[in-house]
């Protein structure tokens, strides 16, 4: 794997020189720009070399531009790339699971590859993304983000490209930090308290990393850009959920039996008509004025989760022997999340109608009436949830040396394990939830401990005693497992007159393993509002894996060639369970000057199904279907061989769906092409460009019901998915995950970093980055053509912003330093939003300003730190439509104006 790079090394970046382990602010950036010697590792080659410039962009965040962001996490600082266009946190929404993610040019996360050291971390769910949560913050030295495909280096996953997370592996001495930070609007606390210390000696030295931090949640309502999915007052959809708080009854007036009533405010029990007034729950064009039963779920709705994290990392090494050295690296995570989602619900509306008998000791009226309403005595310990415990712990060992003076060698095994337990709160069982609005014929206490349902009075009028009865315990419990021996061997094979051919080959041999475990309720789909659960217990996959890379010094020194160097690799890759994979990369780079690099990478990617896709449980559900041989017109059907279906229909099937065994990989081309400036008449300034294109082809999903059955009506395919009774009439459909579609994406980074020396005024550090997407195109169906979805939201995709960018600016002074972070997103059309003039609505573009200011006593031993992100209370761009956030949740947060401050002393 990457070695764990001894040096920090510039890529896209101005050139620093390897980097002491620095504290106070007037020790941030103090390292003037140079021209390092010193062996490296670039993220996205195995070649250790003494270029300052990669075939390929890389964007590096050095532990002192970390700092300056005033991130407490990964996923949170991973926002400020402007190539993540998808980054999932604990403030995500929606009941969240509080597992943070990242996602690289607008592909899902599981296109992008996470590192630790260069070494592959382990799945958190068998949706096959890492938990950035998992990792030690405080033990993360820098971040190198590949921006490009790197399947040829790293194998499965790399496609949008690498985030690699370089630990700290020495220190010496004891660090101490403290951090509270609070929004404006008194919540969302945070404290988090981390401890650094290490030693070194002659033939070694180690580090090592704890960390807690505690952060709370808020509601979703909490935030104006969320107050209430009834969007009239904005122009839009009333989006709240149907089903009120106070029960709605159809039935209860026999003069219109159709007609909905509800019970009326003040009123605690229900005994006449006259207790009743109409239901109100209006349409879009509605007057504010008319009222509104629905419920609000937003404010029963978690934005961010409570958090609750305890890290441990420890890094070691020690020379055993003259050019062996033994290391050594050990993490352990332990996370506790609570987000959830608002209550169950009962009615025909959600299909889950629940009828209350005529001589339900409750019911006034003596005759059968349909309830519909929010159950909303049920607690936070009852309501739907993701209360989740986790357990990850991660050890490699190895030994590296070199041989033949020249040669470096690597062998190591990397040790994984992951373990959750998930309590999703105390369900309703809609069987129960019937039998308790039954008669005494079917609910009674001494027989089957049934106590019956009060659905006629106030809320409140369901007690705990019935919630015992219709309520039960909905759980999971899940492991992962990642085992991996690696050998990795480079050095220079021959001399040639433009200087030395290096060569890096490797093997590598994995075993991957997932497993779900779901309490028998949920696996049965007995709750209301919860989504059936089959357990999961696929095979482990193994894989086994060579790779060869080779470098190759071209021309020298001749006119418009300073240098000219090509770069090749090629990793084949076997898989257990569906076969095998190479995937070929070269690389170009070309100095027309010494200030001027010209850059190129061409390569295949792929991404193995997931434990999820692959092999997630299958469903067999009833669902409404639409089939063109039983319409008037079959006959423009040739699938339908001119017979029209006459058979009876219920107007539905039963669909089977979930994982698919016999998926193949998803498979991609990466074309990089770009340039760095570093002019040598302005020290300290590199300028980068750089064209990129992905096409993916194979992209796994779940196909559509109808279009399976329409493509079969019209050509026949899909033969073998659609099944019919004897009189024609379907009865199931296969609808399992498929390889459906393809998709092309291209576009411009540029970046410019500018550092000076220190002056009598201080010392400026400024860096800006730019990500122009230019195209994004991706069919709605197989064999349609494809649709431009560039400057677009889609809760499928999310904000395809045509323009993403930040700007990070640092200037110290002797003991004072001060940092601005801005970060801009451009607007979007919103394609979830209602149409007005035949138009989807807009959402706004969004620039985020922080701050940060801090002192340092006593040159660096100890740093006190003052910030503000979001100084002007920015909202995220409100996106009419979208029920799970009302606004993009992997693209910003709701947080708004935050407060923080920290103390770091060094010992």
């Amino acid at each position: 794997m990457t070695l764990a790079a001894t040096a920090c090394f510039p890529c896209a970046n101005a050139a620093f020189a390897q980097e002491a382990d620095v504290g106070g602010a007037g020790d941030v950036d103090a390292v003037e720009p140079a021209a390092s010697t010193e062996e490296i590792v670039v993220t996205g080659s195995r070649l250790p070399g003494t270029s300052l410039s990669s075939s390929a962009p890389v964007n590096v965040l050095t532990e002192q531009q970390i700092r300056a962001t005033g991130a407490t996490n990964v996923g949170e600082l991973l926002r400020s790339i402007p190539a993540a266009t998808s980054t999932a946190g604990e403030g995500a929404g929606r009941g969240n699971s509080g597992a943070a993610t990242v996602a690289l040019r607008g592909l899902s996360a599981v296109n992008t590859l996470v590192l630790i050291n260069g070494r592959r971390v382990i799945s958190a769910s068998g949706g096959g993304t890492v938990d950035l949560n998992s990792i030690p913050f405080a033990a993360i030295q820098r971040v190198e983000v590949l921006q490009d495909g790197a399947s040829a280096i790293y194998g499965s996953d790399a496609i949008a490209g690498v985030v690699n997370l370089i630990m700290r592996d020495f220190y010496d001495g004891l660090r101490l930090s403290g951090y509270y930070g609070i929004s404006s609007r008194g919540d969302l606390p945070t404290g988090q308290i981390d401890v650094t210390f290490g030693h070194e000696w002659d033939r070694g030295g180690f580090a090592f990393s704890g960390s807690y931090r505690k952060s709370g949640g808020n509601l979703m309502s909490d935030r104006p850009v969320s107050r209430d999915p009834d969007w009239r007052d904005r122009g839009g959809r009333n989006l709240r959920n149907p089903l009120p708080i106070i029960t709605a009854f159809t039935g209860v007036d026999p003069a219109n039996p159709e007609m909905q009533y509800i019970i009326r405010e003040g009123v605690e029990q229900a005994t006449s008509l006259a207790d009743f007034r109409p239901y109100i729950f209006p349409g879009t064009d509605d007057p504010l004025t008319s009222g509104n039963d629905g419920t609000n779920f937003f404010e029963y709705t978690s934005a961010a989760s409570d958090l609750e994290n305890l890290n441990f990392f420890f890094n070691g090494h020690h020379e055993v022997a003259s050019d062996v050295t033994a290391y050594l690296e050990a993490s352990y995570s332990h996370r506790k999340s609570f987000g959830f989602l608002s209550f169950d619900s009962i009615g025909a509306a959600y299909n889950s109608p629940v009828v209350v008998a005529a001589d339900n000791i409750y019911n006034p009226f003596g005759y059968e009436v349909s309830a519909s309403r929010a159950i909303i005595e049920q607690t936070s310990r009852d309501v739907r949830q993701n209360n989740i415990r986790t357990n990850t712990f991660r050890i490699v060992g190895g030994l590296r040396g070199r041989i033949f003076s020249t040669w470096n060698w690597d062998v190591s095994y990397n040790h994984q394990e992951m373990e959750e337990h998930n309590f999703r709160g105390r369900g309703i069982i809609l069987s129960k939830m019937r039998q308790a609005a039954g008669g005494p014929d079917v609910c009674n206490f001494e027989v089957d401990g049934c106590v019956p349902i009060n659905l006629f009075g106030a809320p409140g009028s369901i007690t705990p005693e019935v919630l015992d009865f219709i309520s039960a315990d909905s759980s999971s419990f899940s492991t992962a497992g990642l085992k991996s021996a690696v050998a990795n061997f480079s050095g220079p094979l021959f001399s040639l007159p433009a200087g030395t051919v290096n060569l890096a080959v490797g093997a590598e041999y994995r075993e991957e393993s997932f497993t779900a475990d779901y309490d028998p309720l949920s696996e049965q789909n007995a709750f209301i509002s919860r989504t059936l659960l089959p357990d999961a217990f696929p095979p482990t996959r193994k894989v086994q894996e060579l790779y060869a890379e080779i470098g190759i010094p071209l021309l020298r020194d001749l006119p418009l060639i300073n240098s000219l160097d090509v770069e090749a690799a090629v990793r084949y890759s076997h898989y257990n369970v569906f076969g095998s994979t190479a995937n070929p990369k070269v690389g170009i780079k070309w100095r027309p000057s010494e200030d001027l690099l010209i850059r190129g990478t061409w390569g295949t990617a792929f991404r193995a199904p997931t434990f999820t896709e692959a092999f997630g449980g299958q469903t067999n559900g009833f669902q409404a279907v639409v089939d063109p041989c039983a319409g008037d017109d079959y006959a423009s059907y040739p699938g339908c061989g001119g017979e029209q279906v006459t058979g009876i229909s219920t107007g539905g099937a039963f669909v089977l769906s979930g994982g698919n065994p016999e998926l193949d990989p998803e498979t991609a081309s990466n074309l990089t092409v770009g340039a760095v400036y570093q002019p040598g008449f302005v020290p300290g300034l590199a300028l980068t460009v750089d064209y990129f294109r992905i096409r993916k082809e194979n992209i796994i999903g779940s196909p559509s019901v109808n279009y399976i059955i329409t493509e079969n009506a019209l050509n026949g395919s899909f033969a073998d998915r659609v099944r019919r009774d004897p009189d024609g009439v379907i009865d199931q459909v296969i609808a399992v995950r498929e390889n459906l579609l393809d998709q092309e994406i291209s576009g411009i980074d540029a970046q410019v970093s500018y550092v000076t020396g220190v002056n009598s005024w201080g010392k400026l550090n400024l860096q800006g980055n730019l990500t122009y997407l230019d195209s994004y195109k991706q069919p709605p169906a197989p064999g349609v053509e494809m649709i431009e979805r560039v400057g677009t939201y889609d809760p499928a995709y999310g904000t395809l912003a045509r323009f993403r960018g930040n700007a990070l600016v640092t200037w110290t002074l002797d003991a004072f330093s001060l940092s601005y972070n801005g970060r801009y997103v451009g607007p979007a059309i919103n394609n979830s939003s209602l149409l007005v003039n035949g138009e989807h609505l807009r959402a706004d573009d969004y620039l985020q300003h922080d701050l940060q200011i801090s002192y340092a006593i006593d040159p660096g031993d100890m740093t006190f730190t003052f910030g503000v992100r979001n100084l002007f209370d920015r909202m995220p761009p409100f996106l009419e439509g979208n029920f799970n956030a009302a606004f993009d949740s992997t693209s910003f947060n709701s947080t708004g104006r935050f407060f923080y401050t920290s103390i770091q002393k060094d010992f």
